[in-house]
């Protein structure tokens, strides 16, 4: 299994978060995938695999294809060993680089058209690194653009509610808005209302900090976790942890070759969140 990261061009870097590689993956050996506010555009060489989803919808996805903000669990199902190239965008990328609203992309898979684009690319004969990064970019470039602005207050929010004690309402007046305004605007280019934005950042940041998988730091307490993590307590935690990963910690945060897929654990440049 050979999963990789490359990283976007400058005039890119305020959106795009990251190129992203898989060559002959198995998707046996991948997890569930996790509710995300970073959307993705995804080219497959190959045959597109099935999706299932944790309300037991199962689909296939197309050659080429978005991934909007998912609120909900969903896996990969395929016989075949998967290669693909993706771009994966920072939260309200797509919103800022081409006017795509979260809440229409929220929990879909839509096509993106011209299937011929990908030319050349295939199983058999997979692309190079500087290949890939040259399609990539040039596809970005072609693609229909009308940037929008993310408003500041928007930005300003996104910021606050990585802090998991952040209260809405609190928020809210600091911002001289309503709450209503708040969902609304947050739905529009997040895809997700704003409680839920902050529930999942909170889960996808403690995941993919390889300092919490069992492998790499052996005296880990889950209490000491909770607590980095502003949980009132253990059981709040554990509730929280399942409820929207579908696993109890103690199981997880043993699986670390299959979650370490899900994270650029090279990566030296970090999570701007659209700002």
């Amino acid at each position: 299994m050979d999963i990789s990261f490359l990283k976007p061009p400058s005039q890119f870097e305020s959106s795009v978060k990251e190129f992203w590689i898989w060559k002959g993956v198995n998707a046996r050996e991948l997890p569930w995938i996790l509710p995300s506010y970073e959307c993705e555009m995804v080219f497959h060489l190959g045959e597109p695999p099935l999706v299932e989803t944790e309300d037991r919808q199962l689909f296939r996805l197309p050659k080429i294809h978005l991934v909007g903000p998912q609120t909900r669990r969903w896996r990969i199902l395929s016989e075949s060993e998967l290669s693909l190239i993706a771009i994966r965008f920072y939260v309200g990328g797509m919103y800022s680089l081409f006017s795509k609203r979260g809440d229409d992309l929220q929990n879909q898979f839509p096509e993106v058209a011209n299937k011929q684009i990908l030319g050349e690319f295939s199983n058999s004969n997979f692309p190079s690194e500087e290949k890939i990064s040259e399609f990539l970019i040039s596809f970005l470039e072609q693609y229909p653009v009308k940037p929008l602005e993310i408003p500041a207050y928007v930005r300003f929010a996104l910021l606050e509610l990585t802090r998991p004690a952040t209260p809405i309402a609190n928020l809210c007046k600091k911002l001289g808005i309503s709450r209503k305004q708040l969902d609304r605007k947050f739905k529009e280019i997040v895809g997700m209302a704003p409680s839920e934005y902050r529930t999942v950042h909170r889960l996808l940041d403690m995941v993919r900090n390889p300092e919490h998988y069992r492998k790499n730091n052996p005296e880990l307490r889950f209490t000491d976790l909770a607590q980095e993590f502003d949980y009132s307590d253990q059981s709040h935690f554990n509730h929280d942890f399942k409820r929207i990963s579908g696993s109890i910690p103690n199981e997880w945060f043993l699986e670390y070759e299959k979650m370490s897929h899900f994270y650029n654990q090279d990566s030296s440049y970090t999570d701007r969140m659209g700002t």
